[in-house]
């Protein structure tokens, strides 16, 4: 069976509607792409393949279709099935996946449903992602924020600490001074503010307050500041 192409009409040369069929082509599968949420590049390249491919395309007609797209599309959806399912963490498709990174996805987030509605109803954009995989991306992040925080007892004379923000907000603190005692979350600390946020100034505060504020232990290299842990991970 052969694809019929009209035939251009009175004030429509030939290439004049072929770059038309060609950019209605692409335009219409990326929408149909975008109202599946199946967003994948080279499909707008096939589509528009279909359109400027030249006789040998032509020659298949809507057999295009069959072979060599929909044969080409069945294979490589077996092999990433096959090839993925033995990795629980990343199986294909998604709703076969059972296990994240380290860990299993909790079963109740630290957000709920509703919340995660609305914040994505409030990004302009289309973001390929599942609402599960959100979901553990989220609980991730803040398992380890919340692993990485200070007891007051950790804090050492003449280390460095980082807020771990982003920014203007970013800041490094040294501690310069210590107050002594039995209890360590009622003791002080002086330190002194070396690069980011209010730099060059110095502060106090209690030992429990700086635990509170420190995200990580930094050092300096060259011209930057690096993580102690991220060396020894």
């Amino acid at each position: 069976m052969r694809a019929i192409v009209p035939s251009a009409g009175p004030g429509v040369s030939g290439p004049s509607l072929k770059l038309t069929a060609a950019a209605l082509a692409v335009c219409l599968a990326i929408a149909v792409m975008h109202y599946l949420r199946c967003i994948h590049p080279p499909g707008g390249a096939t589509a528009l393949s279909a359109v400027v491919g030249g006789a040998g395309v032509q020659a298949l007609g809507y057999q295009f279709v069959l072979t060599p797209v929909l044969l080409n599309v069945l294979i490589i959806f077996l092999v990433a099935v096959v090839f993925n399912y033995p990795f629980a963490w990343r199986r294909y498709p998604a709703g076969l996946k059972t296990v994240v990174a380290k860990g299993s996805v909790p079963a109740k987030a630290p957000i709920s449903h509703e919340d995660l509605v609305y914040a994505l109803s409030e990004v302009d954009s289309f973001i390929d992602v599942s609402e599960q995989d959100l979901l553990a991306i989220y609980e991730l992040a803040t398992r380890r924020a919340q692993a990485a925080a200070f007891a007051p007892e950790d804090l050492r004379l003449g280390h460095y600490y980082s807020n771990g923000k982003y920014g203007t907000e970013w800041s490094v603190r040294c501690i310069i001074d210590e107050s002594g005692g039995d209890d360590p979350s009622a003791g002080m600390v002086i330190f002194k503010v070396l690069a980011g946020d209010g730099r060059y100034t110095t502060g106090v505060a209690t030992r429990e307050a700086f635990a509170r504020w420190a995200r990580h232990e930094v050092y300096r290299e060259d011209q930057n500041w690096r993580r102690v842990d991220a060396d020894s991970s």
